[in-house]
């Protein structure tokens, strides 16, 4: 029989996909006929950021990488580039969540802030060395602030509504893994 807490964790995951699944619906809806004048924040990210600091089973890799290639897809991106960028983002919030644990939300938000900015900045780094179109620099900074900004909101919401709380201590070592 299946155990509850693997149940869970398989529940969390198939929810995860299905929130990126509502918001690259909304995020593709013809909502206005111009190009916008500021660019939105990136919900995606910042739940998969806000999880993988805080239960890094419920965000696997593949899962992440799969999703953030379908992103890249459909958002007419370059296929791969941000997917690798995602990836590696998370991996490195998922290696600081076990010294994060006990630390305040400021240094969570700063943690993430670093790697999204060095995300970004890589991002434009490798197309202007390719010589690709990029957005203009105004459109990718409203962008990044948005995004940090919307990841208190996203940690809340998960928080508060998702039950996704950064598990104690002796939690993790109840259940055979290292604490």
């Amino acid at each position: 029989m299946v155990e509850a807490g693997a149940l869970h964790v398989w529940f969390m995951r198939a929810l995860h996909v299905g929130l990126a699944a509502l918001f690259v619906f909304v995020n593709l809806l013809p909502l206005e006929t111009r190009p916008p004048g500021w660019a939105g924040p990136d919900l995606f990210l910042a739940l998969t950021f806000a999880w993988a600091v805080r239960r890094p089973d419920f965000v696997p890799p593949l899962q992440v990488a799969a999703l953030a290639l379908m992103l890249d897809l459909l958002l007419h991106r370059p296929p791969g580039l941000w997917a690798a960028l995602v990836v590696l983002g998370c991996e490195a919030l998922r290696r600081r969540a076990p010294a994060l644990r006990d630390r305040t939300f400021a240094a969570d938000w700063a943690a993430v802030a670093g790697v999204l900015v060095a995300m970004t900045l890589g991002y434009r780094l490798v197309l202007a060395v390719l010589l690709v179109d990029q957005a203009p620099l105004g459109l990718s900074l409203t962008w990044l602030i948005s995004t940090l900004a919307a990841y208190p909101l996203v940690v809340l919401v998960s928080h508060l509504l998702l039950g996704v709380r950064k598990p104690a201590p002796g939690d993790l070592a109840m259940r055979g893994r290292l604490a």
